[in-house]
């Protein structure tokens, strides 16, 4: 994605250096001592020494002691490599270690101890300091760590936002500029400009260096990055690609007088800017002035308010990226920039049209895109917050990693086992919410399957088919209880007695629309069979003939009434029964069937 920082270095640093200058003149720095004695890179043994000292050393002042910075070395592959250093000795003696990570107040704290060690002359701590840590297998982040009584510290977490005043540079940072001069710098960063910065107290310089360059993220600068200029490579303040370069203010004289045109110069030390474009004035304004406000809300606060406030600008400006990501069967994916660029205002869409010329921009795509079709998968505090905040491009239940599931199933099939924690938690965040869409369908169809089956949806009176075989038992014993009328008393299990109720009223009297609701009847012995077929075999329920909802009492006549007949809306549930139905081949009234059973009728 376009980061500079190396993954998974094979120790915590590459080799400890202690430079010492005599400061004067015609004089250059000298190596006193070196670990590991094994170290044979000589292009980074002949480099660290003249980082060592980046300044005018006639102007050095007894104040400068003890300060510690950082510059960075960049490797073949792109890589940064960060020399953290602490001046010692009024100036003299400089002691240094090279590190692909960026652990500044691990290193910082560490630099200290040796220091101390080397001006008490204890060289037997000092060299088993340095062995405990060479050695070391570089912990996960957040573990802590103890290398003996004076060096513990826990494993930085590089996901987590910089927060005040945990972080060092953008603590010092944010407390040397202000608001307006660091809104100024952050639109000239966006625009990659030629950027300088001066100070005259090197932490401090190398401080805002590092952390106007951290409020890119997600992005990373891409151009040169000098956090503090060495005098060997000043002609670079004269270069014509865009740089991000710290210049300590003892070499300021020299740098103004070179051809400096275009140049963003940030005056540290007096709190100001100078810049020949109208880079803030360009970027949308409701950003810039969202921006702002949450800056000055949190000037006397503590935490990741600032860097969280650029992270949001951040993801108004590009978070609409994930739009523009086509994807077809069987494709890799791609960006769209024309899609990136016409579906949002007309103020948002001068800015992406530059936007998408600028190499942080291009190197930001290109690492999504990588991961995206390796099937790695992603997930940091950017993606975090264009799906939690009012973002173009944002959604609710990453809907855009559905598109990408749709169009790419075995990408997704191989986020799943590759993905870190973060990556998995947005995945089954995504498959949870499809799974329960998929139970309420299924639900939703076998509610539908039961009404059609005749079987309703309350407890009470549902059925489950017999597991025994239909031909061993009677029809009236394959009959759920509920409807053996037939039975006699003594035939059936004993039951607690039920309350009596008065007699019904006459059927004659009885008008349809003016039932009233009661309920049931306990059963009465002599009743004749049902003329409802309800099979409770697995046959029957899975192929009714016909369906009807019927009424049962003993004064029925036979009328078949349908559940949303206003005539029994009066009625309890219980008195409607859903079942098969099959037409009898005659149907008789009770009182009918009681002549039948007695002989009277045929």
């Amino acid at each position: 994605m376009g980061s500079r920082i190396k993954e998974s270095p094979g120790s915590p640093f590459e080799v400890y250096m202690e430079v010492v200058h005599s400061g004067t003149a015609g004089s250059g720095p000298e190596v006193r001592r070196s670990f590991p004695d094994t170290y044979t890179d000589q292009e980074t043994l002949q480099t660290i020494p003249k980082f060592c000292f980046p300044f005018n050393m006639d102007s050095m002042t007894v104040g400068q002691v003890g300060q510690n910075f950082t510059f960075v070395l960049t490797d073949i592959e792109s890589k940064q490599r960060f020399g953290f250093c602490r001046l010692s000795s009024g100036a003299h003696s400089c002691h240094c270690i090279l590190s692909y990570l960026p652990w500044f107040e691990v290193f910082y704290k560490l630099l200290n101890i040796l220091a101390d060690y080397t001006t008490k002359g204890q060289d037997s701590q000092w060299r088993e300091l340095l062995e405990s840590l060479h050695t070391l297998n570089i912990p996960d982040p957040g573990v802590p760590v103890h290398l003996s009584v004076h060096l513990f510290f826990t494993v930085p977490d590089p996901r987590e936002l910089p927060s005040i005043p945990e972080n060092r540079n953008l603590t010092e940072y944010f407390v040397a500029v202000d608001v307006n001069n660091m809104l100024h710098l952050y639109a000239s960063m966006l625009y990659e400009r030629r950027i300088l910065i001066s100070c005259s107290k090197l932490s401090t310089l190398t401080a805002c260096v590092h952390g106007a360059a951290a409020m890119l993220y997600p992005m990373y600068w891409q151009h040169v990055y000098i956090p503090v200029l060495p005098q060997h490579l000043i002609d670079y303040c004269c270069a014509p690609m865009p740089y991000l370069i710290g210049v300590h203010s003892s070499l300021m004289e020299k740098v103004r007088g070179m051809a400096l045109d275009d140049v963003v110069l940030l005056n540290v030390d007096t709190n100001t800017l100078e810049t020949p474009f109208d880079d803030l004035q360009s970027l949308p304004n409701d950003v810039v002035s969202s921006l702002k406000n949450r800056l000055r809300k949190v000037s006397s606060t503590t935490g990741d308010g600032v860097a969280r406030a650029f992270l949001k600008a951040q993801a108004a400006l590009f978070g609409s990226y994930r739009n523009a990501l086509h994807i077809e069967p069987e494709e890799p994916i791609t960006f769209s920039e024309e899609t990136f660029i016409t579906h949002r205002s007309s103020t948002m869409r001068q800015f992406l049209q530059n936007a998408i010329q600028l190499q942080f921009f291009k190197q930001f795509i290109d690492g999504r895109l990588e991961l995206l079709n390796s099937g790695e998968g992603f997930s940091d505090q950017f993606e975090e917050e264009i799906n939690m905040g009012e973002y173009a491009g944002s959604d609710k239940t990453y809907q855009w990693l559905f598109t990408v599931k749709k169009g790419s199933g075995a990408i997704l099939n191989t986020v799943k086992t590759k993905a870190n924690p973060a990556m998995k938690t947005v995945y089954k965040f995504a498959k949870d919410h499809a799974k329960m869409g998929i139970k309420e369908v299924k639900s939703r169809l076998k509610q539908k399957e039961l009404t059609e089956n005749g079987f309703s949806e309350d407890p009470g009176s549902t059925h489950l088919p017999s597991t025994q075989s239909k031909d061993s038992l009677t029809w009236d014993q394959r009959r759920p209880i509920t409807v053996h009328f037939g039975q006699t008393e003594q035939s059936r299990s004993p039951r607690p007695p039920r309350p009596q109720r008065p007699p019904p009223p006459h059927p004659s009297k009885l008008q349809r629309s003016t039932l009233p609701a009661r309920p049931p009847r306990p059963l009465v012995p002599k009743r004749p069979r049902s003329n409802i077929g309800i099979e409770g075999s697995p046959e029957h329920y899975v192929r009714p003939t016909r369906h009807y909802t019927v009424f049962l009492c003993e004064d029925s006549s036979g009328d078949e009434l349908s559940q949303d007949d206003d005539s029994i809306a009066a009625f309890p549930e219980h008195f409607l029964l859903s079942a098969p139905f099959e037409w009898p081949k005659q149907y008789r009234s009770l009182k009918e069937a009681e002549l039948v059973e007695e002989g009277c009728l045929p």
